[in-house]
């Protein structure tokens, strides 16, 4: 028994700990192109993040008009249209990094991969974007909070 209490209390706080250490986006956020690095056609300026401790929403302003999708930061996928594509989308942690993988296309076989992280000053935001599949170059997009 007395060895339980020690390993309980080992547990409580590595949860605890782990639940503090993520950021949490909420706010308006507009893509500053000049401090990006901007390889694909991208066309959205703007994402509206609302979000609490398990999920996640994003209005997407993409050529004028708003895209719209919530998910689970749990792991599972969800239907979505990121950038305006239909498919599935899944977020999870890891770390300080919340971790966005988008499954696009008929099929899901074009796969994107962005990782954001808040800035020390809690004003910017990067994401670093990893084309999967087809294979393409990691692009940074980063946004300043409004």
């Amino acid at each position: 028994m007395r060895n339980l209490l020690p390993c309980l209390l080992l547990a409580v706080s590595t949860l605890l700990a782990d639940g503090s250490s993520h950021p949490n986006f909420t706010g308006t956020w507009h893509l500053d192109t000049a401090k990006s690095e901007i390889h694909s056609r991208v066309e959205l300026t703007s994402w509206a993040i609302q979000q609490d401790d398990n999920s996640i929403a994003i209005d997407e302003q993409i050529k004028g008009r708003t895209v719209s999708m919530k998910c689970g930061t749990d792991g599972k996928n969800c239907k979505a249209k990121p950038e305006g594509e239909s498919g599935e989308v899944m977020f999870y942690y890891n770390g300080e990094m919340l971790v966005e993988t988008d499954f696009l296309g008929h099929d899901k076989d074009r796969v994107v991969k962005k990782r954001l992280k808040m800035g020390g000053d809690g004003k910017t935001m990067e994401i670093e974007v990893l084309h999967v599949n087809p294979a393409g170059p990691t692009e940074k997009w980063v946004f300043a909070k409004q």
